[in-house]
């Protein structure tokens, strides 16, 4: 299986299953830039926008996932996460993520086709 079509898996019937699933209210927000991570989180309904200082980057739909650089090198969150409309998230914390990588490889493709369309989107800002 190549990148692409991992990619396009529908993979929130997992991070439902292994994360844990949480709702949030249009307006409220789901991380700030300069947090410490303690999970990354995959859209499972409903819309997050990410932004950086000001700057609305993107926003985030059903099943994507966001939160995966900080979860992977332990640093503070370079983005703020705020519900846009009501949605319902799954958070997967390092432990449960790392096993995901090692036990699914068409997760770690899903990863980085995500870190990599998130670099495109960041870059298209600057």
């Amino acid at each position: 299986m190549d990148g692409t079509s991992a990619q396009r898996l529908d993979l929130r019937p997992i991070a439902r299953s292994v994360g844990t699933v949480l709702g949030f209210r249009a307006g409220d927000v789901v991380f700030r830039e300069g947090d410490a991570p303690h999970c990354m989180y995959v859209v499972l309904d409903g819309t997050v926008e990410v932004r950086r200082r000001d700057l609305r980057i993107e926003t985030i739909g059903p099943g994507q996932a966001l939160g995966i650089l900080s979860i992977l090198d332990g640093e503070r969150r370079t983005i703020t996460a705020e519900a846009a409309t009501d949605c319902e998230l799954a958070a997967i914390d390092a432990r449960k993520f790392r096993a995901l990588v090692e036990e699914m490889p068409h997760f770690g493709w899903y990863v980085m086709g995500e870190l990599a369309h998130r670099l495109r989107m960041t870059n298209a800002h600057l």
